[in-house]
């Protein structure tokens, strides 16, 4: 298994190594990155993606939950 590791590692740097990118491509990669960031922070800035759903509520506390009482709100990973 860490000998397929080491081959596959070997092989990426040994392509990239090999085959230089042109100008242009480079330019547009840079391009189609650029744009995604830009993209990706006008959608994190809108009010929308920041309050689309109100605030949750709390569990109610006390009676007939069934989970033993107690009087004490316990999470439902714990009996």
């Amino acid at each position: 298994m860490k000998k397929e590791i080491e081959n596959l590692a070997e092989k990426s740097v040994t392509d990239r190594t090999g085959k230089p990118i042109s100008r242009k491509e480079a330019i547009k990669k840079t391009g189609f990155v650029v744009a995604s960031a830009a993209t990706m922070m006008l959608l994190l800035s809108s009010p929308k993606s920041q309050a689309c759903s109100p605030a949750p509520t709390p569990p109610p506390s006390g009676g007939g939950s069934g989970h033993g009482g107690g009087g004490r709100p316990r999470g439902p990973w714990k009996r």
